[in-house]
């Protein structure tokens, strides 16, 4: 229970001590302003807790549908550089934000994915971001959109191959 309430690790803890601080920081100079946030704090929790749970879902029914077996033969040492690729793609193709997406690729490392194909998953998340792009079309010409997947598409391949070259 304590773990729950300040987290699991000092990351966790960091923001969570530096959230409740801030609280009540707020609730004593401008309680006005502390009751403000906190309605849209929780409005954004509410928007988000269940992508939140259908990506922890997600996770979960990957891990129970999908063999460590073939996650290993795909994503894992045994598949090679030739894993890269793919994980690049998979990372690049998860749509929504890391709390999203980080527990799908978790559940892949943890159920046999190289570290060179973790790593290109998450630059592939970070860079490609399939989710972005129709986002960015508002603020930009599809030029700049499209040079941006051009360009991160082979930048998470470089990154994956760097990985599985220096472990």
């Amino acid at each position: 229970m304590f773990e729950l309430l300040i987290g699991e690790g000092w990351g966790q803890r960091i923001i969570i001590i530096s959230a409740v601080v801030l609280f009540l920081y707020l609730s004593f100079t401008n309680p006005s302003i502390a009751q403000k946030s906190a309605v849209q704090g929780l409005r954004t929790f509410a928007g988000l807790f269940t992508l939140i749970l259908a990506a922890l879902f997600i996770a979960s029914a990957i891990e129970n549908l999908v063999s460590p077996q073939t996650i290993a033969t795909l994503l894992g040492e045994s598949a090679g550089v030739k894993s890269i690729p793919l994980a690049s793609l998979i990372g690049g193709l998860i749509p929504s934000g890391p709390y999203a997406s980080y527990p799908i690729i978790h559940t892949l490392q943890e159920e046999g994915a190289s570290l060179a194909a973790v790593v290109s998953m998450l630059i592939g998340y970070g860079a490609i971001g399939t989710g972005r792009i129709a986002y960015g079309l508002v603020f930009f010409e599809p030029e700049i959109i499209g040079l941006r997947i051009l360009l991160a598409i082979p930048m998470s391949i470089i990154a994956g191959l760097i990985v599985y070259l220096l472990t």
